[in-house]
């Protein structure tokens, strides 16, 4: 099993393109948005940025021809949805929603910079499999990235909640194993991952229905050398767990066996219900609900 330190190698290798859409999935806790953090460290190298900027700053010469003054930025070409730094800089905020082509629709989008290099943790409510198809002008930003060399990376938990018109277009990645590395000082200094590469999105759905190791297409172990957990934000997303509830002191009861008298049946019933509240229930349990009552 070959192990790989420099997105260099992985690139000569064939792991990945710059240009391929790559989804990094795996159970809860696997180490996906740090091996995410890993490529984004990678493309933030002062050598890689180069390149990339290299190759935009000619596709951007070529657009200003047309009338359009783009440019790419000086440091480096990383977009994120969260939070990510390399000690020296970070990335710039891309916010998921905000992809895809420019459109009639009403949905606004963010310009691109040619090269760019996109990041999206916790994606699989993006593309959800479980709802329509996405819109024309996103599924085409994803199937005409290329043509502008952009590099598109989602973390996720299980990809098959991603909408089967983005999975035929992704690289799977999964992460099966990570390794910390500790000095004699307790500090970090190493994390490995362990990888499943998948290349095409059949494979991928047997491998998940029958776990046939033989429809993986390679292993590889993937290093980062130094302490990647202290360049994102591990709680990047805790505010959303308090909207609203600014100044509110919780206040919780102690729980109780059930009396078996009549107010304690009362009491009993009071609080538990085998019903779902409408409020509580997905857009799409709540239209199956509809189509049930106008049937």
């Amino acid at each position: 099993m070959k192990t790989y330190d420099k997105l260099s190698d992985m690139l000569k290798d064939g792991l990945f393109s710059l240009t391929d859409n790559v989804v990094i999935w795996g159970k809860r806790g696997s180490g996906k948005s740090s091996l995410a953090g890993k490529l984004m460290s990678e493309f933030m190298k002062p050598r890689q940025a180069k390149r990339d900027i290299q190759v935009s700053q000619i596709m951007c010469d070529k657009l200003a021809e047309a009338g359009y003054r783009l440019k790419p930025y000086e440091d480096h070409l990383v977009f994120c949805d969260t939070y990510f730094e390399n000690g020296k800089t970070s990335a710039y905020y891309f916010k998921s929603t905000d992809f895809g082509l420019p459109n009639d629709q009403g949905h606004s989008v963010n310009i691109l910079i040619p090269g760019s290099r996109l990041f999206w943790d916790e994606a699989q409510d993006l593309f959800d499999s479980h709802n329509a198809a996405p819109p024309t002008f996103v599924s085409k930003g994803f199937e005409l990235g290329r043509q502008i060399e952009i590099f598109t990376c989602m973390a996720m938990q299980r990809p098959m909640r991603l909408h089967k018109d983005i999975r035929e277009l992704s690289i799977f990645i999964e992460v099966v194993e990570l390794k910390n590395k500790y000095n004699k000082y307790g500090r970090l200094v190493k994390t490995t991952w362990t990888c499943n590469i998948i290349y095409n999105n059949t494979d991928l759905e047997s491998y998940l229905n029958t776990h046939d190791k033989r429809l993986i297409d390679r292993t590889v172990k993937i290093e980062y050398i130094g302490n990647i957990f202290k360049c994102y934000d591990t709680h990047y997303f805790m505010p959303l767990f308090y909207k609203g509830f600014e100044n509110t002191i919780p206040v919780y009861e102690k729980t109780t066996r059930t009396e078996f008298t009549e107010e304690g049946f009362k009491e009993f019933q009071k609080k538990h219900s085998i019903d779902i509240p409408e409020t509580y229930k997905t857009q799409g349990d709540k239209q199956s609900g509809n189509r049930k009552k106008t049937a």
